[in-house]
């Protein structure tokens, strides 16, 4: 179970701070934009070390990330902290996945790609309106990334489930399946606001998060 979780709380946490990184080098925000961006930060420096046991080279990101924040103003500010550092933990971070890549097989990792999509999207949205980012597009945007990462999820988990044997196949369509509507669930969720035409909500994004969380795990525990 803990290996479960660790899988997805690394996809997640390299996914979002990819798009917390390019927001923040690439983004046109404000100084209390900045500094809210970067008290966000944290969050990600938590969930490397909650992987810190599944994966021991999480710490090489967490030590990275965590020394970005620490000399990074959490107040209204023009400068960005430490870039090198900042790109240092993504390449770590990436090697990370790669690592865990390795150990599981092509289709795993290819799983394991779509969840840093997924989950990484909406843990970067809920933290992006956590800081009252302003930046419009990415309402846009990464609700449509979670479309197509829940896609490429299901089609990974229907060309791995014609590759086993047909009793273990038969064992594991349940979980594909709640897997596969949490899924969809989550997303329809977290796309909510684009049919409602308003601005998403912390509150929806939490609960498409959750759920989204709870499907990445299921489709996760068929592969590895």
């Amino acid at each position: 179970m803990y290996e479960i979780f660790s899988a997805v709380t690394l996809a997640g946490v390299l996914g979002a701070q990819a798009v917390l990184t390019l927001v923040l080098l690439k983004g046109d925000i404000c100084p209390g934009q900045r500094g809210r961006l970067h008290k966000a930060f944290w969050f990600l420096v938590a969930g490397w070390a909650v992987t810190i046991p599944f994966s021991p080279f999480s710490a090489l990101p967490f030590i990275t990330l965590g020394f970005f924040s620490f000399r990074s103003k959490s107040g209204k500010t023009r400068q960005t902290g430490p870039v090198p550092l900042l790109h240092l933990s993504n390449g770590f971070g990436v090697l990370v996945l790669l690592m865990a890549g390795t150990e599981q097989g092509l289709l795993a990792s290819l799983m394991m790609l779509s969840q840093v999509l997924l989950v990484g999207a909406i843990t970067a949205h809920c933290l992006l309106v956590r800081a009252r980012s302003r930046l419009q597009a990415f309402h846009r945007i990464l609700p449509v990334i979670g479309v197509v990462a829940a896609m490429l999820t299901a089609v990974t988990l229907a060309v791995s489930s014609m590759m086993l044997e047909p009793e273990v196949a038969n064992s594991l369509v349940n979980s594909v399946l709640v897997s596969l509507g949490l899924a969809m669930a989550g997303v329809l969720v977290w796309a909510s606001h684009l049919l409602r035409q308003t601005t998403p909500h912390i509150a929806q994004l939490c609960v498409s998060l959750v759920v989204i969380g709870c499907a990445s795990g299921m489709a996760l525990s068929t592969m590895i």
